[in-house]
């Protein structure tokens, strides 16, 4: 079984109800870790509060409490991360491809193991197949998650209005459409999901490579230039000039390509009618697109 069905299965088949307590759902020896840890702390508590050790005993229960508050603060991030990989808009996961979730399916399928370091910060561990151990704190999990949202259909709304626009008599669009592109792809970092996701029933890396498939037969393009980071547009414009040169076909059919990268010029001409069958293509891609 594949690691995404075994997770999707896990999901499905919960172990632990709604009342579980949040040191209850990271499995059993996840759990008898860490009631022997707030045990062992009880007991010091106790221990202190019979001697009259006000201050020392507050401590002990500072120290309980704030466990507790961190055990919360992951059952959240992993109902979070249930919602978005399988249980999202009827049932898809959300995750962008950018996303590397092997770290996540394992700890939260409860493959993981939970430990205390300094301060009695919660740390989350998981060990690869290889043998290879990767810790996080509650508060690193989340933070290179990249969640879709309404970014394809933003997109397809302005692919959509450029070919109605384009059967009209105007000679350019009404607005301009490489800062379009701009905006879409800076607004919360959303490039990650243009280079990584399928976006009007395309994928940008797949293009890509066709478009460039006798550049790296010759070796002229580098093993770094192929990264999804390297398409970062406050680097570099190719993410930019794919998704501009789209919106530009869709105006005007018979766009041609800007050349040696100059995206400045968003003037569109020569226009031709689009066929009803393309319409109606153009119109099912932005239904799809659509949030369900």
């Amino acid at each position: 079984m594949s690691e995404d069905k075994r997770i999707k299965k896990y999901f499905e088949n919960m172990p632990y109800g709604d009342d579980a307590k949040s040191s209850e759902i990271h499995g059993k020896a996840n759990q008898r870790v860490i009631n022997n840890f707030i045990s062992n702390l009880v007991k010091q508590y106790d221990a202190l509060f019979a001697h009259g050790d006000k201050e020392g005993s507050s401590n002990i229960d500072s120290l309980i409490k704030s466990i507790a508050r961190q055990l919360d603060n992951l059952r959240a991030i992993k109902e979070e991360f249930a919602i978005s990989y399988g249980g999202g808009v009827g049932g898809k996961n959300l995750f962008s491809n950018y996303t590397d979730l092997t770290w996540d399916r394992q700890f939260f399928g409860e493959d993981g193991h939970i430990g205390f370091g300094p301060g009695f910060k919660i740390v989350c561990t998981v060990i690869y197949p290889d043998g290879k151990e990767v810790s996080k704190n509650i508060e690193d999990i989340t933070q290179d998650w990249v969640i879709k949202g309404t970014e394809e259909s933003d997109y397809m709304k302005h692919h959509q209005d450029l070919v109605k626009q384009g059967q009209t008599a105007v000679k350019h669009p009404d607005f301009h459409i490489d800062w379009a592109v701009d905006n879409l792809l800076i607004n919360n970092d959303a490039w990650k999901i243009f280079v990584s996701d399928k976006i009007g029933g395309v994928y940008f890396l797949q293009e890509w490579l066709k478009e460039n498939e006798q550049a790296m037969a010759a070796g002229e393009i580098s093993d770094d230039m192929l990264h999804p980071d390297s398409f970062n547009p406050d680097m570099d414009m190719r993410l930019h000039k794919h998704y501009a040169d789209r919106l530009k076909t869709a105006f005007d059919p018979n766009y041609k390509t800007i050349k040696d990268g100059n995206m400045s010029n968003s003037t569109v001409g020569g226009r031709t009618i689009m066929s009803k069958e393309e319409m109606a293509e153009a119109d099912e891609l932005m239904s799809r697109a659509q949030p369900q």
